[in-house]
């Protein structure tokens, strides 16, 4: 995807795997290194895909235009018909200080209050026939957390405990503002590598780490996505370095439907996802155009 593209796409949309097997080639991993977590006691994480009809809403920002239609697409397959929707709430630019902004802010009313719209309460904008959304999948990031000044994130390192206490307390509030709306389960997964953000961004798991270990029994982690992008660096990204190309997406997509999938997720799906012949730049105008649709 050329730069003049994103740069477009982050001007409009301010406004308002797990196995390198995807390909043949596998890219070598760059000199940085995994940050070492020290792992929380798990939260049990109930069967999610049961059978029943439900919505997940997907918070994130620009590093997930595609994945969750590839995710909509395999949920199909597996349920065999529409039973599981993904109603991608993404907005670009937008980690967690945006989405946990002053409600009278701008931030929230182009992040949270624009999801709140298109896909909560009893007229939603965007939601069609599917039910009211139950579980809340974050994709998210600490960029730009508390403040704007704060450009790479609040974590700097393992003993951050500050940073780390920061990052853990904004995603919190997230979660517990999700909760406040309906929403029975939150699984957050943390950003994408990010060349010439890091440590900090790879750093994020800390403060995640930090929020399980709190024992919310409705927040979960999702799939360690940093860890398998950084190995597939740059070709699993765009030109710009930063986003993530159709390579990168099926990644995301595989990470994402084994997460939410668990034990039943099925070879044969992700054998198809990843075979497939996909124009991510044709999905994230697609995309892009049905959320600011009137």
């Amino acid at each position: 995807m050329h730069k003049c593209l994103w740069a477009r796409i982050v001007a409009t949309i301010g406004l308002g795997f797990l196995l390198g097997a995807c390909a043949a080639d596998t890219a070598p991993a760059p000199a940085a290194s995994a940050p070492e977590t020290t792992a929380a006691a798990p939260v049990e994480r109930p069967v999610l895909l049961d059978g029943n009809a439900k919505s997940f809403i997907l918070v994130g920002y620009s590093t997930s235009y595609v994945w969750p239609q590839l995710v909509q697409d395999m949920l199909d397959e597996h349920a065999g018909e529409r039973t599981y929707h993904v109603l991608n709430a993404v907005i670009g630019g937008s980690p967690v200080g945006r989405w946990i902004a002053d409600p009278s802010s701008e931030d929230y009313q182009a992040t949270y209050g624009a999801m709140l719209t298109d896909f909560f309460g009893d007229t939603p904008r965007l939601r069609g026939e599917a039910p009211a959304a139950t579980i809340a999948l974050l994709q998210q990031s600490l960029q730009r957390t508390p403040t704007p000044e704060t450009r790479l994130g609040p974590v700097t390192s393992a003993d951050d405990e500050h940073g780390i206490r920061i990052g853990a307390d904004a995603l919190e509030k997230l979660a517990m503002q999700l909760r406040s709306d309906g929403i029975e389960h939150v699984i957050i997964g943390m950003h994408i590598y990010k060349e010439g953000y890091e440590p900090e961004v790879g750093n994020e798991r800390f403060a995640l780490d930090e929020l399980l270990r709190r024992e919310h029994p409705f927040v979960h982690a999702g799939p360690d996505v940093w860890s398998l992008t950084i190995a597939e660096h740059p070709d699993a990204f765009t030109d710009d370095r930063l986003h993530p190309n159709a390579r990168g997406s099926k990644l995301m997509a595989e990470a994402w439907y084994r997460s939410i999938a668990g034990a039943s997720a099925r070879q044969d799906i992700i054998d198809t996802m990843r075979a497939r012949e996909i124009d991510d730049d044709a999905m994230m105008r697609e995309y892009l155009d049905w959320r600011r649709a009137q």
